[in-house]
């Protein structure tokens, strides 16, 4: 068993996001962090004081990389380029988007991005009022883009049904068709042409 000095925040952080990805959020749990740690659980709270603290420094872990954006890109650019990038890291880790509703962002990773999309959004001419609803209006369309369920083939049961629903029965083979990719690039584009008229 691992003595309380021999723990520090870096392998109880590191521990707890290989937790998340093997087990998921409902089962990250600090006693079972401890088990994995191989400490006992009032050692792990002498370094991490509650759960909400390391579902903090988890969700930090996860956006610990910047987004790299070419300032010199039109606005559009620079922002695709940044929801990209933060759905790449997500993408990482299971039950990510869950996680960051969950815990709002304190840490520097994620308040560094939400301080790269309000640049963009500042520099391009939003208002401050535009800005500040944009850019909760983008995170929700990256979380909800990684949650998106895979398309999977309709039943002869389901079909049926939907004879009684012509237009939406138009719609199934590309229901079926459509990935999370897909659906995510369509939100993004059609948010961006949105903007742009907005502007």
């Amino acid at each position: 068993m691992a003595r309380k000095g021999s723990l520090d925040l870096a392998k109880i952080t590191e521990a707890a996001v290989e937790l998340l990805d093997d087990a998921g959020l409902a089962e990250l749990t600090t006693r079972r962090l401890a088990a994995k740690l191989g400490v006992s659980s009032p050692t792990l709270y002498w370094h991490v004081k509650d759960k909400a603290e390391l579902l903090d420094l988890v969700a930090e872990a996860i956006c610990a990389d910047a987004f790299e954006i070419d300032g010199s890109l039109p606005w559009r650019d620079q922002l695709a380029s940044g929801l990209r990038q933060f759905r790449a890291l997500l993408l990482r880790h299971r039950d990510s988007a869950a996680l960051l509703r969950e815990r709002p962002p304190t840490g520097p990773h994620r308040l560094g991005h939400i301080e790269t999309t309000a640049r963009i959004l500042l520099e391009a001419g939003f208002s401050e009022e535009d800005t500040a609803g944009i850019s909760r209006l983008l995170t929700a369309h990256v979380l909800a883009s990684v949650e998106t369920l895979p398309a999977r083939k309709p039943d002869e049961g389901f079909l049926a049904r939907l004879e009684a629903y012509p237009h939406v029965g138009r719609l199934g083979p590309a229901f079926a068709r459509q990935s999370g990719e897909e659906l995510f690039e369509l939100g993004v584009e059609v948010i961006l042409d949105g903007l742009a008229a907005r502007l």
